[in-house]
């Protein structure tokens, strides 16, 4: 499913009247009916008049702009079909916008209940709140005008315990980077247009929209698009469409061979855990390098359908494999960034890039804040070490030490830097946050939409880096390993999150990725 920031939608407003034919009233009119859609989704709105009070209603909260005017077309259907609505204004309507001006007339002339906000004070007969105060315009702070409706808002709800619901976005969240201005509501539902919002997606963002609901514009707007960077959920219809079932007469050689390096004296859990991911997802053949020391140990605890070898002064290590996964486990001492810049060097075949690999590698970029900071996309990302074509797997840790940039300033433009990364090192970036997300060399972003707190855990990183490499070594491409990796090691977790919020361990997602292959295939 596509997302959208705020940049594509005003790309959309602007666009499909242009190219389409279809009137920015056009697409208001529909996004007003999706919202009634969107309500008689969740409700029996004809019941309203037999609730507890007396004509208990649907509160329209509109600003003055054409996300009000959304909300302006939504009471107008209503109150056509009979359910209860009242409109309380928020803002100077002298300074409205045209469309604005267009749907009050018209719910004036039907009669409508409209009053300033200021005037409003029957809160009692509120079944359900629909705030349609800003939408997607928020930038930096909001007013304090507006901060003091929002408080208003959450008392009487507190009070009245009615259901509140956002258009589009909520007032206070940024629809592209999903930060939160201080005064920011938590929302019950939010009802989007054409697609979700990329701020509805991201922490803070995510955890103050509520339930989403995405509601059509009535008009294929992705037509209009053209070549402006893509983004995309990762989600079960994205993974289905993605894996492949195998071949009757397949065998462990046409399954693929992948190698593991890591571990060390301090560290012999994490290559075990990515190795034996790499089985549990369908590798043919599965090895794991790690350095002769500890290679006994690792062979007293490992499945045994791994095998393990030693990488030092090991000259056939490479041979033969379809992919080469390194880092986890593997240490930070001073002989480390020689091995694996001898490795990527030298090896030809598809590389995974994990833990301390990426430490090993160092800054390989820089950002320039101020271009971050002022939108200028073109200038923000300079490569500094130039990279294989790879799969690259770091946490936010990981990533702010590549390209030199404090976390808090990642978490503000989390998607940006990821697309920037991927597509100035020509890599596909696998960057395991809240959501992880998927960057491409092309500009595509996916974002994943599923896994639970459980995860957070030391190892799921391991067992994430041994699922990519185990579809890398069956022959899917990087980008869809990377995909289908992030998918189903986060939907194992969902399913044992269902029978224990957290307390499962990366051995158990491990164990039960089987299962969501199964469960994608339709077996």
């Amino acid at each position: 499913m596509n997302i959208l920031t705020t940049e594509d939608a005003r790309f959309i407003d602007r666009e499909v009247p242009k190219q389409l034919g279809v009137s920015l009233e056009i697409l208001m009119e529909n996004a007003g009916r999706g919202i009634v859609d969107a309500l008689w989704g969740q409700y029996d709105l004809f019941s309203l008049d037999n609730a507890r009070s007396i004509n208990r209603v649907v509160l329209f909260i509109c600003g003055t702009g054409n996300n009000g005017a959304d909300g302006l077309v939504a009471a107008r259907h209503l109150m056509e079909q009979g359910v209860p609505v009242h409109i309380v204004l928020v803002g100077d309507t002298s300074k409205c916008s045209d469309l604005f001006a267009l749907q009050l007339e018209r719910c004036e002339a039907m009669g409508c209940i409209i009053d300033m906000y200021d005037e409003f004070n029957n809160w009692s007969n509120v079944a359900i709140a629909v705030e349609g105060i800003m939408g997607t315009g928020l930038t930096g702070k909001l007013r304090d005008v507006t901060v003091d409706v929002l408080h208003d808002i959450d008392t009487m709800r507190s009070q009245y315990n009615f259901d509140l619901w956002a258009i589009d976005v909520p007032a206070g969240l940024d629809a592209t980077t999903g930060q939160v201005a201080e005064g920011t509501l938590v929302y019950d539902y939010t009802v989007t247009f054409g697609a979700i919002k990329q701020g509805l997606l991201l922490y803070p963002g995510k955890a103050v929209g509520g339930t989403a609901v995405v509601a059509p514009l009535g008009a294929p707007w992705q037509q209009v698009l053209g070549d402006r960077d893509v983004t995309v959920t990762i989600d079960s219809d994205l993974a289905e469409k993605l894996i492949n079932y195998r071949m009757p007469i397949a065998h462990k050689g046409v399954n693929g061979n992948a190698l593991i390096i890591g571990g060390s004296n301090d560290m012999i859990g994490a290559p075990i855990l990515a190795a034996e991911a790499a089985v549990h997802s369908g590798a043919g053949k599965v090895t794991l390098g790690v350095p002769e020391v500890i290679k006994p140990v690792v062979q007293g605890r490992i499945i045994p359908e791994v095998m393990v070898t030693s990488v030092d002064d090991n000259k056939a290590l490479l041979e033969g494999r379809q992919v080469v996964a390194m880092g986890p486990g593997l240490g930070r001492t001073c002989d480390i960034p020689d091995l694996v810049d001898s490795i990527v060097d030298s090896y030809e075949g598809s590389l995974v890039l994990d833990a301390d690999a990426l430490y090993a590698l160092g800054h390989v970029g820089s950002v320039d804040k101020d271009a971050l900071r002022d939108g200028d996309i073109e200038s923000v990302y300079t490569v500094e070490r130039h990279l294989p074509y790879c799969v690259m797997t770091p946490h936010l840790g990981e990533f702010s030490r590549l390209i030199d940039l404090p976390i808090k300033w990642i978490e503000r433009h989390y998607i940006t830097l990821a697309r920037e990364f991927a597509k100035a090192h020509q890599v596909v970036l696998v960057l395991k946050g809240i959501p992880s997300v998927v960057a491409l060399p092309d500009g595509t972003v996916y974002i994943n939409t599923i896994g639970n707190a459980g995860m957070g855990t030391g190892g799921m990183g391991d067992v994430l880096t041994g699922v990519i490499a185990g579809f890398i070594s069956q022959g899917y491409s990087l980008r869809d390993s990377a995909v289908l990796g992030v998918y189903v090691h986060s939907r194992s977790a969902d399913i044992l999150c269902e029978s224990k919020s957290w307390g499962y361990t990366p051995s158990d997602v491990s164990a039960s990725l089987g299962c969501v292959i199964s469960e994608l295939l339709g077996e």
